[in-house]
């Protein structure tokens, strides 16, 4: 029996694998598209933020608001209305956004307006973020070796080369930071497409999530928890201690990550996610106490830099490869699994950085804070990795996620839904399923439906509830046909995955089978 529930989780996920890859991803279009991308964020901070101080320092941080304010309302979107999301029409603004924001940019830094640069680099970020979008929608169509490999190669070439970054004339770098989101659209708009997709025919991720609440990660999540603290760190060591408006940098930071793209490249293991958060734990927190006694020094910066920067580069690998596994685990979710996390961590960052502006200030005026801060941050940072990461981890999230079938046709009013071939053609194939009752008469499907809620302590309700989930009856259904509300029907759900000791919906199919 353990071996047909393999066979059944392969058959599905090469289900999911035909329709994700009907249209060729080149790996060299993700790797230039992720590189343009990861380049602009350079470019923002090196090139483009420091012209910022001089005119209106708080520039920065509103634009970065946005960016975040983007990348959650596309995700929030993506769970709750997937339908409303048109690809053409959100690439359509992205662009109207870069060329806009592009045109008020130019005009606020040579008027020396705040308000032109303001809603210039407002209307860039929008732009920005759904060029970040697009690329690991991309990347996540590929073959997930190839897609390490591309991510580790592009962070690490991203990181050394930032430093540059600050020595472009400003207007170089001001038309490099608009042109490269465009470039990096231009490239994965047509293979992202595919997962917009693919919401339009089917039920909403916040719908599906109700049955099978193994399938999509909850917005607060441990792994979202972990994107946003992380961020927090490295917001802060990104303002603290800036000069002139421009971050701290040294390519010496490229070392660790150039030493991983090695490793990635040559090996054909699972991409050490986890491996990557301990080394950058360690990372951060060197660079927080040598920023308390900055002992060394490295190409003419700090060593608390370099550590921190090669904290930041590691996690971040870490970071988009698994949302990027989750998306391709789950397509369904793909969209609000990368573009939430990709806010939360811009939220990250941009908390960071004001407790680093307010550490910068604070500095001023009581310079024994310069390496008092920098301690308090080693203390909650390694108080957070010790106890609050004591029970996540990267590939446990990863895991955790129930594919659904992507063969799932949208519920209708008479319960045909999710699982029981309601619909036609693809939809009605491979991808639906597999359903306990079609190999078994109704007779013996509810004895063992009411024999397992028996042996388990089921309330009468929640065995309803088990037996409905067992034939692959969706939301809408249940809620139909017992009167209850959405919430209700969660309730039920949550206690019989409890009582039941399963996670996924698979297994509770597996449960009924014997």
């Amino acid at each position: 029996m353990e071996g047909s529930a393999k066979e059944r989780k392969g058959a599905k996920g090469s289900d999911m694998e035909t329709e994700c890859t009907a249209e060729k991803a080149s790996p060299l279009c993700g790797f230039v598209a992720l590189l343009l991308t990861l380049g602009t964020t350079s470019l923002m901070n090196g090139s483009l933020f420091p012209q910022f101080d001089a005119i209106f320092m708080f520039a920065r941080d509103i634009s970065v608001t946005f960016s975040a304010a983007t990348l959650l309302g596309l995700g929030f979107a993506a769970y709750r209305a997937p339908r409303l999301l048109r690809e053409r029409a959100i690439v359509g603004t992205a662009v109207a956004c870069l060329l806009g924001g592009g045109a008020l940019l130019a005009l606020g830094l040579e008027l020396e307006s705040p308000t032109a640069l303001v809603a210039g680099a407002s209307l860039a970020a929008i732009g920005r973020s759904v060029a970040t979008v697009s690329t690991a929608l991309y990347l996540a169509r590929l073959e997930m070796h190839a897609t390490a490999a591309i991510i580790a190669l592009a962070y690490t070439v991203q990181l050394a080369a930032s430093p540059a970054s600050s020595l472009l004339p400003p207007w170089v770098g001001t038309a490099l930071f608009l042109a490269f989101p465009l470039a990096a659209i231009a490239l994965t708009a047509r293979g992202a497409r595919l997962y917009f997709d693919m919401a339009h025919d089917r039920p909403s991720p916040s719908d599906i999530a109700v049955t099978r609440p193994a399938s999509f990660l909850a917005p607060f999540s441990a792994l979202f928890v972990c994107l946003f603290l992380f961020q927090v760190a490295f917001g802060f060591a990104l303002r603290f201690g800036e000069v002139a408006g421009t971050p701290r940098m040294s390519f010496l930071s490229a070392i660790p990550l150039a030493l991983v793209a090695l490793y990635v490249i040559c090996s054909r293991r699972r991409f050490p996610a986890d491996g990557l958060v301990q080394l950058s734990a360690l990372a951060v927190m060197a660079g927080f106490l040598l920023a308390t006694q900055p002992l060394l020094i490295a190409d003419g910066g700090a060593a608390d830099v370099a550590l921190l920067n090669a904290g930041n580069g590691l996690f971040a690998m870490a970071a988009q490869m698994a949302l990027i596994m989750i998306a391709a685990r789950n397509p369904l979710g793909a969209i609000t699994t990368v573009a939430w996390g990709t806010g939360v961590s811009a939220s990250g960052s941009l908390t960071g950085a004001a407790a680093g502006m307010l550490a910068n200030a604070a500095a001023e005026s009581v310079p024994t804070l310069q390496a008092a801060i920098p301690a308090a941050l080693l203390l909650i940072f390694a108080a957070y990795v010790t106890i609050g990461l004591k029970r996540f981890t990267f590939a446990g999230a990863i895991d955790g996620i129930d594919p659904v079938p992507v063969g799932m046709p949208a519920s209708t009013k008479n319960g045909t839904g999710a699982g029981e071939g309601a619909g036609t053609g693809a939809d009605a194939g491979a991808g639906a399923i597999p359903m306990p009752a079609a190999r078994t008469t109704d007779e013996t499907f509810a004895t063992r439906c009411a024999t397992i809620a028996s042996e388990f302590s089921l309330t009468p309700r929640e065995a309803e509830v088990f037996a409905m989930l067992a034939r692959g009856r969706d939301r809408a259904y249940i809620e139909e046909e017992l009167v209850v509300s959405r919430n209700t029907v969660k309730a039920h759900v949550k206690h019989v995955y409890a009582k039941l000791g399963i996670h996924s919906h698979q297994e509770l199919l597996d449960l009924v089978e014997g």
